[in-house]
């Protein structure tokens, strides 16, 4: 069993590191104020988007509760399936910033040639200044089935009162320049239990889930920056609040569950460090260095309703569990679960 799960842990960091590799973004510094946050907002939206989804996903595979100081221990990878839509941003409404592509690729997009030409334009003494980039490319070539993939690893531990404490974590691991971890609790309480004979039905399940999760991304843009500067990083913070209605059939060798719930999204993006910022005053062909310390925040607050069914087959001790979540970003949910009592 511990060679398993070292094998899953070192599969699915693997595969979400890798996701997350965003070289060049250190050059978007180079446009306006207003325009860094428009940009970075649709450039990384889709990839915080679908980790999202992911957090948002795997909590239970029953609507069953443990019995008291039962357990279990789950394994889960929760992928999210990147729509096309996700794949580019558009470059309409960027006063700073002109390119000859009306459409440029986000994170989890293609790769690109294009130029990103910046204009500052001054006013008074302040001269116009202007500097010219490769627009970031995405990783899509790098994305096993255009998904973005969530592992977790949580125990869910039998209360009195048919409620299950459910803990979510993973520690944080390094791959390439990217850090990423997770950890998360959540609360599984049984509701046929408050309406008499109700909870006398065979077979049937209804619980309520509550849940939040936290997932890290820790960015060391200093590796392969081609700006000079001083402690350039990339932090990317999501949390994520979960609240399902959850319904199952538990048969012989079987359990077949759902659930309908609503699910919000907080995050935020810090470019952190000192950056020098090149440009050239126009025309002339005088350079000019202007240095910005920590130069942006961005955030994102994103609510949705999902509905999901899936399966479960039990085995003595382990079920092998699946899922289908319907919402924005459609997930499937795969996982195995080690139960006692």
């Amino acid at each position: 069993m511990k060679d398993t799960v070292v094998i899953f842990l070192c599969l699915t960091l693997s595969l979400s590191a890798s996701s997350q590799n965003f070289e060049d973004i250190e050059f978007l510094l180079l446009a306006s104020k207003e325009d860094q946050n428009l940009i970075f907002k649709e450039y990384f939206g889709p990839v915080v988007s679908s980790v999202n989804y992911g957090m948002a996903s795997g909590w239970y595979n029953t609507a069953k509760t443990h019995k008291k100081l039962g357990f279990d221990i789950t394994l889960s990878l929760n992928s999210s399936f990147i729509p096309t839509s996700a794949e580019t941003y558009s470059t309409s409404g960027l006063t700073s910033i002109s390119s000859s592509s009306e459409q440029l690729p986000t994170v989890l997009g293609g790769s690109t040639n294009e130029t990103m030409s910046i204009s500052l334009f001054g006013q008074g003494s302040v001269p116009e200044l202007n500097a010219s980039f490769i627009a970031p490319s995405g990783i899509k070539d790098d994305l096993p089935l255009s998904i973005i993939a969530t592992p977790s690893v949580q125990i869910a531990l039998g209360l009195p009162y048919k409620t299950d404490l459910i803990v979510r974590y993973i520690p944080v691991r390094s791959n390439k320049n990217t850090s990423v971890g997770l950890k998360g609790i959540g609360i599984k309480h049984n509701l046929l239990q408050h309406f008499g004979p109700a909870d006398k039905i065979p077979l049937i399940d209804l619980s309520l889930l509550a849940a939040y999760s936290t997932y890290s991304i820790d960015y060391n843009i200093q590796k392969t920056s081609n700006l000079d500067g001083a402690n350039q990083q990339a932090l990317i913070s999501m949390d994520s609040y979960v609240i399902k209605l959850i319904s199952s059939i538990d048969i012989k060798l079987l359990n077949l569950y759902a659930g309908l719930g609503y699910s919000r999204s907080i995050s935020d993006l810090k470019i952190l460090g000192s950056y020098n910022l090149p440009y050239t005053i126009a025309d002339t062909s005088e350079q000019i260095i202007v240095n910005v310390s920590d130069p942006l925040i961005v955030n994102w607050d994103k609510e949705s309703i999902s509905g999901n069914a899936g399966i479960s087959f039990k085995l003595p001790g382990i079920k092998i569990f699946a899922d289908y979540t319907v919402q924005k970003y459609n997930s499937v949910s795969v996982g195995i679960s080690l139960s006692v009592r």
